[in-house]
């Protein structure tokens, strides 16, 4: 009877501890569940300032901090403020901030499918950025019509993350239309989003618009050992402003052989004003290393410091890029050779996709001459590239995004199905 009831206690006593070492076990997975993998960022403009030693104890398309937006514009799902480690223009690390969102509910197998977002030209100054919106509560209006949009693919179950690019909201100068530094920031997001959240897809698509469109193409420079762990199925590319290198040429005053008539036409509607070419310009000679003094006259100097005073809208009015013709803001006799050559190294019309693409345009579009487009597609097409053109008749260089949202749809929605 004594030993019964030594083994009574034993087994008691056993039974106990298991429970105790269960009980321990689920208060700490609920414990490490609900704690965040980085630290949260600070509140307000700090949270876009970060230090050297911050940059560098991580490697590209990892985060440095995070914050969950609680007030502000609805963007769809649970969303968080990102500021992530990507590279540069020139190759070097950089901080880039950014906006991740994730449907809310139960994930599909294989987790929420991504879609990376590029956003078109909203100015060089870091009050442009687009995630900014999260914090001053200011939204322009094209960055409202990104929200809806982003906002809607959210609610069809997409994960979706929104760069702000290289120097926007963050120190230092953005590089606009330098698609090397956009599409390291568009793809950087994609493994910083996974960083954040264990449920989201390993497959995604960059999309994006204007600008955006030519940063979503360059992505397609960032996979296999670039990116190992997320799949990139395909790209979509709206509006995208591509031929720049002949632009460039047109400014100069020669003419690109391989150029057609329509080419140049296009060309020259675009180099008829300085407020997109005037900040490409700007960016292509910091990237390359030459003096802008040696390219940009006295009177185009003068408007330097409103690149970092005022967002699109502003740059395009009278009193700004919007009111000084090219041929006044370039320096005379500039030469443009060396700058030829690094806005030809980011133009799209360069790669050489090798996942499937969508490009698509609108016949109105008076922003970006859908000629450009129509070359593209040609481009694209002569090397073997899987690429599929949608013109859409009576679409501006906004609409677009609103009537093409069908048929893109569909094609996103085959891309990450594989």
């Amino acid at each position: 009877m004594a030993s019964m009831n030594v083994r009574r206690r034993w087994w008691l006593t056993a039974a106990l501890v298991v429970v105790l070492v269960l009980a321990l076990l689920v208060v700490w997975r609920a414990t490490t569940d609900d704690a965040p993998s980085t630290p949260t960022g600070p509140s307000g403009t700090a949270f876009y300032e970060t230090s050297a030693e911050q940059l560098a104890a991580g490697r590209h398309g990892s985060l440095i901090w995070s914050r969950r937006v609680v007030e502000g514009p609805t963007i769809g799902g649970t969303t968080h403020l990102v500021m992530y480690r990507s590279t540069d223009a020139k190759g070097e690390p950089v901080a880039v901030s950014g906006v991740v969102s994730i449907p809310t509910g139960e994930p599909p197998e294989g987790g929420w499918p991504v879609i990376s977002w590029g956003h078109g030209t909203t100015g060089m100054a870091d009050d442009c950025a687009p995630s900014r919106s999260l914090v001053d509560q200011q939204t322009g209006v094209y960055t409202a019509s990104m929200d809806r949009a982003t906002a809607e693919l959210v609610d069809e179950g997409y994960a979706v993350v929104r760069t702000d690019y290289e120097g926007l909201g963050t120190p230092g100068p953005h590089p606009y239309l330098m698609g090397q530094s956009a599409g390291a920031a568009m793809t950087d997001i994609v493994l910083a989003a996974h960083e954040l959240s264990p449920d989201l897809s390993r497959r995604w698509v960059a999309m994006g618009h204007s600008q955006g469109a030519q940063a979503a193409l360059f992505t397609s420079r960032f996979t296999q050992a670039y990116s190992p762990g997320i799949d990139l199925t395909g790209i979509v590319a709206l509006a995208p402003p591509s031929q720049l290198g002949v632009v460039v040429d047109m400014a100069d005053g020669s003419r690109a052989p391989s150029t057609t008539e329509e080419e140049r036409a296009a060309a020259t509607d675009s180099a008829s004003g300085s407020g997109f070419l005037g900040p490409l310009v700007v960016s292509a000679a910091r990237v390359t290393g030459v003096p802008v003094e040696d390219v940009v006259s006295p009177a185009g100097r003068e408007l330097l410091p409103q690149l970092e005073e005022r967002c699109i809208a502003e740059l395009f009015r009278g009193d700004s890029f919007g009111g000084m013709p090219l041929t006044t803001f370039l320096a005379q006799d500039a030469d443009l050779s060396r700058i030829r050559r690094t806005v030809g190294t980011n133009d799209a019309a360069e790669l050489h996709p090798h996942v499937p693409v969508l490009i698509v345009h609108g016949t109105k579009d008076t922003t970006v001459p859908i000629l450009l487009s129509d070359r593209l597609e040609e481009q694209y097409a002569q090397q073997g590239a899987d690429v599929e053109y949608e013109r859409v008749r009576g679409a501006d260089h906004i609409s677009v995004l609103e009537e093409a949202a069908p048929r893109v749809r569909a094609w996103v929605a085959r891309s990450l199905a594989g």
